[in-house]
């Protein structure tokens, strides 16, 4: 199980299936450079003047209350489904510059790989990287008749609260194996209740009441 810091904040977790260091910068693997995406006109401003500037000096977004804060994890094995999911979540967003997008990778990926593909295919996205120690829970795992649910960064999820920093109270979590087709806004508003602090949607017919 989690550490219990888990549940000290309201957070938001959604799973949606809808559908050597080298001392050279890493080349990025090649996918389609996808356009900027502006907020309309009547987007709140969310830039968050406290925190520090990214690179190209311009003020960070992925510490304030007012972004919507997106988490995924982020692997060489389903980068293309990652980047079409964030793709979808731009496109449909009416404020999409107000969209913080945190990535959880493995600590023994190739991160600078990792953040240089998403910056070079997405390069006006707010987003920060996040190492995740596998063996955290590589040997809590059963073996699954899905390959899939035996790799550690599936359960990255479940420490998103130890991941990310103290000033993200709320985000929505998303696989990689999904397209949006409206405005994730939408989605992020979902009302918790008063002592709720997860909320997901019924999958396979799951009882999530027990």
């Amino acid at each position: 199980m989690p550490k219990t810091q888990l549940f000290h904040f309201p957070l938001l977790l959604f799973t949606m299936v809808v559908a050597f260091a080298a001392a050279t910068t890493p080349v990025a693997l090649q996918f389609k450079e996808a356009p900027q995406f502006y907020n309309s006109p009547d987007c709140a401003l969310v830039v968050d003047k406290d925190r520090e500037s990214g690179s190209d000096g311009e003020p960070s977004i992925l510490c304030s209350d007012r972004a919507l804060h997106v988490a995924m994890t982020l692997d060489t094995a389903y980068i293309r489904g990652t980047l079409a999911a964030i793709l979808s979540v731009l496109q449909h967003s009416s404020c999409p510059q107000n969209i913080a997008f945190h990535f959880v990778a493995s600590a023994t990926a190739n991160a600078s790989l990792l953040r240089a593909t998403v910056s070079s295919s997405f390069p006006f996205l707010n987003f920060y990287v996040y190492p995740f120690d596998d063996t955290s829970v590589s040997r809590l795992i059963s073996t699954s008749i899905r390959s899939a649910l035996d790799c550690p960064l599936n359960y990255a999820r479940s420490y998103l609260a130890d991941l990310l920093p103290s000033c993200v109270h709320r985000v929505v979590y998303l696989d990689s194996d999904l397209v949006l087709v409206d405005d994730i806004a939408k989605l992020a508003a979902t009302q918790l209740g008063d002592n709720s602090v997860l909320a997901a949607p019924e999958y396979c017919n799951a009882n999530f009441t027990s």
